[in-house]
This record gives C-alpha cells, sequence and structure tokens, in this order.
C-alpha cells in the first residue's frame, strides 16, 4: 500500500471516530427484545388444548406482523380460536394438517 493511501485510510478511519463519538450507538442484537407481549392470552389460567395455544401463538405473531389486517379480521380469526378452544381438530381447517401428503397437479384425484 502507498503512503498516500495508507495516509488518506488513516484519515478516513479517524474522520468516522469522530463521527460515531458524536452518537450513541448501541448493539441492535441488545436492544431487539427476546419475547413481545402477547396480544391475546387466555384469560382464565391457560389455553383449554394444544392446538389452541399453538393457534394463539400463531395469532399473536400475526398481529405484530400485520397490524392493519389484524385490525380488519380480528374479529374472524378470535372466533377461529374459541371454535379451536372446544374442538381441537378443528385447527386443521386454518393451518393444514401437519405432515400431510399434497399434490400439486389438480387433475390427480382419488
Amino acid at each position: 500500500m502507498t503512503e498516500q493511501k495508507k495516509a488518506k485510510t488513516d484519515e478516513n478511519v479517524i474522520a468516522n471516530k469522530e463521527v460515531k463519538s458524536e452518537f450513541e450507538v448501541k448493539d441492535p442484537q441488545e436492544l431487539r427484545p427476546k419475547e413481545l407481549p402477547l396480544v391475546i392470552s387466555p384469560s382464565s389460567g391457560g389455553w383449554k388444548n394444544d392446538e389452541q395455544a399453538e393457534y394463539a401463538k400463531y395469532l399473536n405473531g400475526y398481529a405484530y406482523k400485520n397490524p392493519a389486517k389484524w385490525a380488519t379480521k380480528k374479529e374472524t380469526l378470535l372466533e377461529r380460536l374459541s371454535e379451536i378452544g372446544s374442538n381441537p381438530d378443528a385447527i386443521i381447517k386454518y393451518r393444514g394438517a401437519v405432515n400431510k401428503v399434497s399434490f400439486k397437479n389438480q387433475m390427480i384425484t382419488n
């Protein structure tokens, strides 16, 4: 590396340090919360079954990721959560079966 390039690089490093000292910079990994507050939580103790807890976890993520859609679909989604509480098998309608076999070609039928 030539002396001019090295001097220029040193100047950039010094300039960057001066700029950084003007601001307080924190590590985003330390600031990022590990768990967000729940949007939906059971009002009486715990969830009625594991499927309802799974769907509630999904809805909590949906509410954070899509707040506008959550606002419009909230009532329907909460009705589904109640349905899953009384009928755990209803979760298959909303998330699909786990490890199910599916066909891409719609012409294939039984």
